[in-house]
C-alpha cells in the first residue's frame, strides 16, 4: 500500500529550492534548546536575531513570547538602512529591532507596514515574518494567508532583505515533545510553520500534504519525523510504518521515528515487530531522556497488553527508579504488586 497524497496547497519552486539547499545539516536538540512545548508538543519555537545578543522563544498560538538566553547567531548587528533606502526596508529594519526587544505586537505592525509599502511586491521576507508572528500571536487566519503566499511563490527565501538584515537567522521548531530542529529563516521554514497552523485549526490533511511535499523534495530525517508525527495524529499507522521503513536509531530524530513506528506497529497488532522497534529505540543511553522514558513505558504497556505481567513490571520498575513521577508508572506498579 502506497502513501496517499493529501490535497493541500502546492508548494512553489521557491520552497523546493530552499529545502534542497538551505535546510540540510540542521542542529537537533530537545526541550533544553530554548523550546517551550505545549500539550501537543508541536507548537513551539525559539528564534535568534543576528546581532541582537538575544533570542526569544514563542508558542505558536500562545499569548506571546518569553525571553530566552539564546546566543546571537551572528556576531555583529546589521547596518542601518541608508538615507536612500525604501520605506519597505526602513520599516523592516524597525520590525527586527522590535522583535529583538520582545515587542511582538509592535514588530508585527511594522512588518505589516513594510509589506504595505512594498507596492510592487519586490520582497517576500515581510510576508514571511507577518506569517510567523501572526502564528505566534494566534492570528491564524492572517498567518495562513501570509505563509501560503510565501510557500506558493516561485521566489525562494532568503531574499535580499532577509540576507541583508537577518543573515544566519533561524528558528528552532519543536517537531515532537522531545525533538526540536534549528531551521534557517526561509521558504522551507514557512512551509513547516504553515503545517503547524493548519494542524491546530483542524486541517490535519492539509498539514500532512504540505510536509509530504517537503519530504518528496528532500527526505531529510527531521522532515520524515514531522511527517510521521502528523500521520500518527491522523491514525494513519500503515502509512507511518511505510514512511519510517529502514530507519535505525542513530540520533534523537531517528530514535523518535523508531518510537512512532513501534507505536504504529503495536496499533496494527504487530507486537513482535513493535518490540523490535522499541528495543532499537532503547539501544543507546545517549538519547534524550524523555525519549527513552517514552519508549520504555510504551514497551511496558505492550507487555501488559500481551499478558506478560512480569516483563511489564520489570520495565516499569526501571522507569520508576529513574523517575517515580513519570505519568502513571507508580499506580501501574502498585496494581502489579501482590498484596503482602
Amino acid at each position: 500500500m502506497g502513501l496517499r497524497m493529501r490535497k493541500s496547497i502546492k508548494l512553489g519552486p521557491g520552497v523546493r529550492l530552499n529545502v534542497s539547499h538551505k535546510s540540510v545539516g540542521l542542529r537537533v536538540g530537545g526541550r533544553g534548546a530554548g523550546v517551550t512545548v505545549n500539550s501537543s508538543g508541536r507548537h513551539s519555537a525559539s528564534v535568534g536575531i543576528p546581532g541582537s545578543g538575544v533570542g526569544y522563544s514563542t508558542r505558536l498560538g500562545g499569548s506571546g513570547g518569553s525571553r530566552a538566553r539564546a546566543a546571537a547567531i551572528a556576531p555583529s548587528p546589521p547596518p542601518k538602512p541608508g538615507l536612500m533606502a525604501s520605506g519597505t526596508e526602513k520599516a523592516f529594519y524597525k520590525a527586527i529591532a522590535a522583535v529583538a526587544a520582545g515587542q511582538h505586537q509592535e514588530a508585527l505592525r511594522l512588518f505589516r507596514a513594510s509589506n504595505a509599502k512594498d507596492s510592487k511586491d519586490k520582497a517576500l521576507a515581510d510576508d514571511f515574518f507577518v506569517g510567523l508572528l501572526s502564528a505566534q500571536l494566534a492570528e491564524d487566519e492572517a498567518a495562513i494567508a501570509a505563509l501560503e503566499k510565501v510557500v506558493d511563490s516561485d521566489r525562494a527565501l532568503p531574499d535580499t532583505l532577509m540576507e541583508k538584515y537577518l543573515d544566519g537567522g533561524g528558528t528552532v521548531l519543536a517537531i515532537t515533545e522531545h525533538v526540536a530542529v534549528q531551521v534557517p529563516f526561509g521558504s522551507a521554514c514557512a512551509a513547516l510553520v504553515l503545517a503547524e497552523v493548519y494542524q491546530r485549526n483542524g486541517r490535519l490533511e492539509e498539514a500532512i500534504g504540505v510536509v509530504q511535499q517537503l519530504v518528496d523534495v528532500h527526505p531529510h530525517p527531521y522532515l520524515v519525523l514531522s511527517l510521521c508525527d502528523l500521520l500518527a495524529a491522523a491514525g494513519a499507522y500503515d502509512e507511518l510504518v511505510l514512511v519510517a521503513a529502514g530507519v535505525s536509531n542513530q540520533d534523537d530524530v531517528s530514535c523518535q521515528i523508531r518510537i512512532l513506528q513501534a507505536d504504529a506497529l503495536a496499533k496494527q497488532g504487530m507486537r513482535d515487530a513493535a518490540l523490535e522497534a522499541y528495543k532499537d529505540a532503547l539501544r543507546s543511553k545517549k538519547r534524550e531522556p524523555g525519549l527513552l522514558k517514552d519508549a520504555r513505558y510504551a514497551r511496558a504497556l505492550l507487555h501488559l497488553d500481551s499478558g506478560k505481567k512480569a516483563l511489564a513490571r520489570k520495565e516499569l520498575e526501571k522507569l520508576y527508579a529513574e523517575d517515580p513521577r513519570y505519568r502513571d508508572v507508580a499506580d501501574r506498579l502498585r496494581a502489579l504488586t501482590p498484596d503482602r
